[in-house]
Protein backbone atom coordinates (compact mmCIF):
# COMPACT_ATOMS: atom_id res chain seq x y z
CA UNK A 1 0.00 0.00 0.00
CA UNK A 2 1.54 3.40 -0.82
CA UNK A 3 0.72 6.54 1.00
CA UNK A 4 -1.26 8.34 -1.35
CA UNK A 5 -3.87 4.98 -1.26
CA UNK A 6 -3.71 5.61 2.60
CA UNK A 7 -4.27 9.14 2.59
CA UNK A 8 -7.07 9.16 -0.40
CA UNK A 9 -8.92 6.39 1.40
CA UNK A 10 -8.41 5.82 5.33
CA UNK A 11 -8.33 9.88 6.13
CA UNK A 12 -11.57 10.47 4.78
CA UNK A 13 -13.19 7.63 6.64
CA UNK A 14 -11.29 8.38 9.65
CA UNK A 15 -12.40 12.05 9.08
CA UNK A 16 -16.18 11.39 8.49
CA UNK A 17 -16.28 8.69 11.63
CA UNK A 18 -14.65 11.90 13.98
CA UNK A 19 -17.48 14.11 12.19
CA UNK A 20 -20.05 11.33 13.57
CA UNK A 21 -18.83 11.18 16.92
CA UNK A 22 -18.72 15.00 17.26
CA UNK A 23 -22.06 15.49 15.82
CA UNK A 24 -23.73 12.66 18.54
CA UNK A 25 -21.87 14.40 21.55
CA UNK A 26 -23.68 17.91 20.53
CA UNK A 27 -26.98 16.13 20.16
CA UNK A 28 -26.35 14.05 23.18
CA UNK A 29 -25.28 17.78 25.09
CA UNK A 30 -28.02 19.85 23.65
CA UNK A 31 -30.62 17.22 25.16
CA UNK A 32 -28.96 17.55 28.07
CA UNK A 33 -29.00 21.26 28.36
CA UNK A 34 -32.58 21.17 27.09
CA UNK A 35 -33.99 18.96 30.39
CA UNK A 36 -31.68 21.62 32.65
CA UNK A 37 -33.27 24.35 31.31
CA UNK A 38 -36.88 22.91 31.51
CA UNK A 39 -36.44 21.74 34.92
CA UNK A 40 -35.04 25.19 36.47
CA UNK A 41 -37.89 26.98 34.62
CA UNK A 42 -41.22 24.73 35.33
CA UNK A 43 -43.66 25.14 37.63
CA UNK A 44 -43.54 23.05 40.44
CA UNK A 45 -46.54 22.53 42.39
CA UNK A 46 -46.11 21.02 46.32
CA UNK A 47 -49.73 20.42 48.89
CA UNK A 48 -49.09 20.74 52.53
CA UNK A 49 -51.15 21.79 55.87
CA UNK A 50 -49.86 24.63 58.20
CA UNK A 51 -51.16 25.21 61.30
CA UNK A 52 -50.86 28.82 62.79
CA UNK A 53 -51.56 29.32 66.23
CA UNK A 54 -52.86 32.74 67.41
CA UNK A 55 -55.70 32.81 70.00
CA UNK A 56 -56.42 28.90 68.90
CA UNK A 57 -55.09 26.81 66.06
CA UNK A 58 -55.86 27.20 62.97
CA UNK A 59 -54.74 24.85 60.54
CA UNK A 60 -54.48 25.38 56.67
CA UNK A 61 -54.31 23.53 53.28
CA UNK A 62 -51.94 25.12 51.27
CA UNK A 63 -51.18 24.60 47.27
CA UNK A 64 -48.25 26.65 46.41
CA UNK A 65 -46.09 26.83 43.27
CA UNK A 66 -42.54 26.72 44.51
CA UNK A 67 -41.52 26.82 40.48
CA UNK A 68 -39.84 29.43 38.41
CA UNK A 69 -42.98 29.65 35.86
CA UNK A 70 -46.94 30.18 35.92
CA UNK A 71 -48.79 27.10 36.58
CA UNK A 72 -52.42 26.78 35.41
CA UNK A 73 -54.07 23.80 37.37
CA UNK A 74 -56.33 21.62 35.33
CA UNK A 75 -56.98 19.05 37.59
CA UNK A 76 -57.00 19.11 41.47
CA UNK A 77 -58.54 15.84 42.55
CA UNK A 78 -58.47 14.50 46.68
CA UNK A 79 -59.57 11.09 47.96
CA UNK A 80 -61.60 12.99 50.45
CA UNK A 81 -64.64 15.11 50.74
CA UNK A 82 -63.18 18.40 51.85
CA UNK A 83 -67.21 19.81 51.82
CA UNK A 84 -67.85 19.33 55.66
CA UNK A 85 -64.13 20.77 56.78
CA UNK A 86 -65.21 24.69 55.91
CA UNK A 87 -66.47 25.25 59.33
CA UNK A 88 -70.33 26.57 58.28
CA UNK A 89 -69.90 26.97 55.18
CA UNK A 90 -70.96 24.75 52.43
CA UNK A 91 -69.64 23.49 48.95
CA UNK A 92 -66.01 22.19 48.40
CA UNK A 93 -64.05 25.63 47.50
CA UNK A 94 -61.15 23.08 46.82
CA UNK A 95 -62.61 21.93 43.94
CA UNK A 96 -61.89 25.46 42.73
CA UNK A 97 -58.21 24.87 42.07
CA UNK A 98 -58.99 22.57 39.37
CA UNK A 99 -58.85 25.78 37.12
CA UNK A 100 -56.91 28.36 38.84
CA UNK A 101 -53.76 30.46 37.44
CA UNK A 102 -50.77 30.07 40.75
CA UNK A 103 -47.84 32.45 40.04
CA UNK A 104 -44.15 31.11 40.98
CA UNK A 105 -44.18 31.98 44.56
CA UNK A 106 -47.84 31.92 45.17
CA UNK A 107 -49.96 29.93 47.11
CA UNK A 108 -53.85 28.77 47.75
CA UNK A 109 -54.72 28.96 51.29
CA UNK A 110 -58.06 27.16 52.33
CA UNK A 111 -58.42 27.29 56.21
CA UNK A 112 -60.04 23.66 57.81
CA UNK A 113 -61.28 22.36 60.76
CA UNK A 114 -58.58 20.42 61.95
CA UNK A 115 -61.43 17.87 63.86
CA UNK A 116 -63.17 16.92 60.58
CA UNK A 117 -59.73 16.36 58.18
CA UNK A 118 -58.44 12.73 57.93
CA UNK A 119 -54.94 12.54 58.17
CA UNK A 120 -53.95 10.92 55.01
CA UNK A 121 -54.99 12.66 52.14
CA UNK A 122 -54.57 11.09 48.34
CA UNK A 123 -53.79 14.34 46.20
CA UNK A 124 -53.75 13.98 41.83
CA UNK A 125 -53.14 16.88 40.40
CA UNK A 126 -52.40 17.93 36.69
CA UNK A 127 -51.16 21.74 35.87
CA UNK A 128 -49.63 22.95 32.75
CA UNK A 129 -47.09 25.57 31.78
CA UNK A 130 -46.34 27.80 28.72
CA UNK A 131 -45.07 24.56 27.09
CA UNK A 132 -45.84 21.40 28.77
CA UNK A 133 -47.90 19.63 31.31
CA UNK A 134 -47.18 17.75 34.33
CA UNK A 135 -49.10 15.31 36.76
CA UNK A 136 -48.58 14.21 40.37
CA UNK A 137 -49.68 12.03 42.78
CA UNK A 138 -49.29 13.01 46.32
CA UNK A 139 -50.08 12.05 49.81
CA UNK A 140 -49.95 14.39 52.33
CA UNK A 141 -50.49 13.71 55.74
CA UNK A 142 -52.58 16.87 56.87
CA UNK A 143 -52.23 16.78 60.95
CA UNK A 144 -48.79 15.28 61.19
CA UNK A 145 -46.44 18.26 62.78
CA UNK A 146 -48.61 20.96 61.98
CA UNK A 147 -48.93 21.51 66.06
CA UNK A 148 -45.56 21.97 67.52
CA UNK A 149 -44.95 23.41 70.48
CA UNK A 150 -43.80 26.92 71.05
CA UNK A 151 -43.15 28.96 73.97
CA UNK A 152 -46.21 32.19 73.60
CA UNK A 153 -45.33 35.20 76.11
CA UNK A 154 -48.29 35.99 78.19
CA UNK A 155 -49.64 39.49 77.58
CA UNK A 156 -52.01 41.49 79.60
CA UNK A 157 -54.75 42.45 77.09
CA UNK A 158 -56.06 39.87 74.74
CA UNK A 159 -56.04 42.26 71.64
CA UNK A 160 -52.10 42.94 72.30
CA UNK A 161 -51.62 39.26 73.09
CA UNK A 162 -53.33 38.05 69.63
CA UNK A 163 -50.86 41.01 67.98
CA UNK A 164 -47.97 39.64 69.64
CA UNK A 165 -48.89 36.15 68.82
CA UNK A 166 -49.57 37.07 65.18
CA UNK A 167 -45.89 39.07 64.77
CA UNK A 168 -44.03 35.88 66.03
CA UNK A 169 -45.86 33.77 63.94
CA UNK A 170 -44.63 36.35 60.95
CA UNK A 171 -41.19 35.92 62.42
CA UNK A 172 -40.96 32.16 62.89
CA UNK A 173 -42.82 31.57 58.87
CA UNK A 174 -39.71 34.00 57.97
CA UNK A 175 -36.86 32.01 59.44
Amino acid sequence: MDTQFISNVFLPGISLLLTAISLGVVVITLRQNSKMLEASSRPVISIYAQSIELDTSSLYLVVKNFGNSTAYLTKFVSDFDFSGCYFDLPGDYLEQLSSCTIAPGQSRVCLLDSNKVKDKVHFSIEYKSSTKTYSEEMDVNLLSGVRMPRKMPDTEGKEFQIISLALQEIIVRNM
